[in-house]
């Protein structure tokens, strides 16, 4: 018999306190007894004190006997006894289901009425091995997909286990097979008493660069399933627009055979139901083949890739993809000049930027427009947008102009700025130039010796952006200078960063993501969102970003002026099925000993305890009630029977023989 509770040395403290505790009681009975009386005039003091005596030995020695066995009943059905059951050998064992997303692919010969998966024999194979093993060992069940995931304790309750092994379902990721051994090995090292088995259930499909790195445990056994089927699926999806026509998409797409046969894969590409492209592979087993389409479009839309293969296909979940296009995204600039030749080149150079050029007679404050440009012009009412002003009036100047020099020498250049990104012209000497006074905020961007030239204030009284420069560029030494470009380019992509953000969507698989970074990104710029907009953890190395997504879904990911959308919406496939060592103990067990069935004993205790207390009460305590109810019932007080008591006193006092005082 063994103790789930409680230890002996535990159970034997408790007994030796709680029997001392009743012997106590019996011992400190008080023996004074409290009276209540109508009056104290006919009583008189006694010669002697009562005193408080403890009993020197006990009146009722055999109910305390039965008090103290029926304690130690109880206390012996707290500790948990049970009968049988070897306990010395019980064993912890971690059970490894794969649920990785190959388990949702039909099994071989499953009838299609049937949707009998992978993952259902993997299963079935679990319960089975769960049902063979001794009720004294305990199980932990991991979910093992692109994490280990701890489904339940290590429970010594084998149906609450195979419940957890019923409600398991295939993920979206690729196994990660080596983290599942790691993690079943530290829980049997930090929570196990006894270790048992690791036990892995499933097909084992893995990455081919990490199969390599599959070191399996000792102590691993392995429940085979037959997997056989042939698969070929998307593999990733990539879209940019093209550097010199944003309203073109450049469309790359991959296909791999997973399978060990040959197929004819046939690709079709759709935007909103319309053919977007289409082509035929002839794809060998553990081959991949790429195609290249170009569409254009500027309108916002569902992109959808499908492939078809003849012959079936064993997992369907990733023949198909859908992707959101955004819209083509063009900047509105409104330029007031009386010299539109000379400024047109500049505004115009980019494909993203929509120019538009009016005379300053036209301007009106609510002109629509993303960005306002005067030149050497400045309206008496601001405009309700991001302005750039190329030297103003000095008295109309948005930004305070404190003197105009001539012959002003360039020396300065804050490239640490994004307006000032990338210029580094000096020794450029302005016939004139405005020399401006700054305010708390204001960014300067070119400075002469005399003070900023080029200010950029990131939030005016309008509340929108204004950048002044104090000459004009087209009209001085720097009209061929490849700063004059860089300048105005840098200028508009600080107030329409959108317009000039380059644009990749790419559909992929949950899991790791690995992005490549442009050299020199700042890392302050980097951030990476899912759908909902809340932020996910990444880090970068140098040029490269890594994150991790574990649910299917868009993430975005902003570096700088680069903006990457992934829609992990593809089901992350091992391309090979990891295959263990010979020697590896394989499929259920016939039997692990004779281990018999534990039996709980504490039901039993626990009701004889109880009859214990009733025996007593029967024998010993209800006399004892009867006999202090007995002594406290008492004549009720009358006045009439006091009065009497009272006359009779007086009389026989009147008929004393009274000795007459001399």
């Amino acid at each position: 018999m063994n103790f789930l509770n409680l230890n002996l040395l535990e159970l034997m403290g408790l007994a030796s306190a709680i029997s001392a505790g009743i012997l106590a009681l019996y011992l400190l009975d008080r023996s004074k007894r409290r009276q209540r009386v109508a009056t104290l005039r006919f009583w008189s003091a006694a010669d002697v004190r009562t005193e408080l005596k403890h009993r020197r030995r006990i009146q009722q020695p055999w109910s305390l006997l039965l008090q103290i066995l029926s304690m130690l009943l109880l206390l012996i059905a707290i500790a948990g006894p049970r009968w049988g059951g070897n306990e010395s050998s019980a064993r912890d064992h971690v059970l490894i289901l794969d649920t990785s997303a190959w388990m949702g692919s039909q099994a071989q010969g499953a009838a299609e009425a049937n949707r009998r998966t992978l993952l259902d024999q993997s299963k079935a194979s679990a319960r089975a091995y769960v049902a063979a093993l001794p009720a004294s060992d305990r199980v932990m069940l991991v979910r093992a997909d692109a994490l280990a995931t701890p489904a339940t304790r290590f429970e010594s309750s084998h149906a609450v286990v195979e419940e957890a092994i019923r409600q398991s379902q295939a993920g979206a990721s690729a196994l990660n097979l080596q983290q599942a051994f790691e993690f079943a090995q530290r829980a049997q090292r930090l929570q196990s008493q006894s270790a048992g088995e690791i036990v892995f259930a499933g097909a084992g499909r893995v990455s081919e660069d990490t199969v390599k790195l599959v070191t399996p445990p000792t102590n691993l056994r392995i429940l085979p399933i037959p997997d056989k089927g042939e698969n070929v699926g998307l593999r990733k999806i990539g879209l940019r627009r093209s550097p010199g026509a944003l309203d073109v998409w450049n469309i790359f797409v991959a296909v791999r055979n997973y399978g060990v046969r040959s197929h004819v894969t046939d690709l079709e590409v759709q935007f909103g139901g319309a053919p977007a492209g289409s082509q035929r592979f002839t794809l060998k087993p553990g081959e991949e083949e790429q195609a290249t389409f170009a569409y254009r479009t500027r309108v916002a839309g569902w992109l959808e890739a499908r492939i078809r293969t003849q012959g079936g296909d064993a997992f369907p979940q990733d023949d198909r993809a859908i992707i959101e296009l955004p819209a083509e995204h063009r900047a509105r600039v409104v330029v007031f000049t009386a010299d539109a030749a000379s400024i047109a080149p500049l505004i115009s150079a980019n494909p993203g930027i929509e120019a538009v050029f009016q005379a300053p007679a036209n301007y009106d404050p609510g002109v629509k427009a993303d960005v306002v440009v005067f030149d050497r012009f400045a309206p008496s009412a601001q405009p309700k947008a991001d302005s750039i002003w190329i030297e103003p009036p000095s008295s109309l100047s948005p930004i305070p102009v404190r003197e105009t020099q001539s012959r002003a020498r360039l020396e300065q250049w804050h490239q640490d700025t994004l307006l000032g990104a990338g210029l580094r012209t000096k020794d450029v000497t302005l016939a004139t130039a405005e020399i401006f006074a700054m305010s708390p905020g204001d960014i300067p961007v070119a400075e002469t010796a005399s003070g900023p030239v080029i200010v950029a204030r990131p939030k005016a009284a309008n509340g929108y952006k204004i950048v002044v420069i104090g000459f004009q560029p087209m009209h001085s030494a720097m009209r061929d200078s490849l700063a004059t470009p860089l300048l105005v380019a840098n200028t508009l992509r600080w107030m329409a960063p959108e317009t000039f953000r380059s644009w990749e969507v790419q559909a992929g698989s949950v899991g790791i993501q690995n992005v490549a970074l442009e050299k020199g990104t700042d890392p302050a710029t980097v951030r990476v969102v899912n759908e909902s907009e809340k932020p996910l953890p990444f880090t970068t190395d140098g040029t490269s970003l890594r994150f991790f997504a574990g649910a299917p879904g868009p993430v975005t990911v902003t570096a700088g002026d680069r903006e990457t959308v992934y829609s992990l919406t593809l089901p992350e496939v091992g391309e090979v099925a990891w295959r263990a060592p010979q020697g590896t103990r394989s499929g259920i067990p016939r039997g692990f000993g004779g281990d018999s069935v534990a039996t709980d004993l504490w039901p039993w205790f626990a009701v004889l305890g109880a009859l214990g207390l009733l025996a007593d009460w029967i024998l010993f305590g209800r006399s004892r009630a009867l006999h202090i109810g007995a002594a406290g019932m008492k004549a009720p007080f009358s006045w009439h029977t006091a009065a009497a008591k009272w006359k009779a006193a007086e009389s026989t006092l009147k008929k004393a023989p009274w000795r007459k005082a001399s």
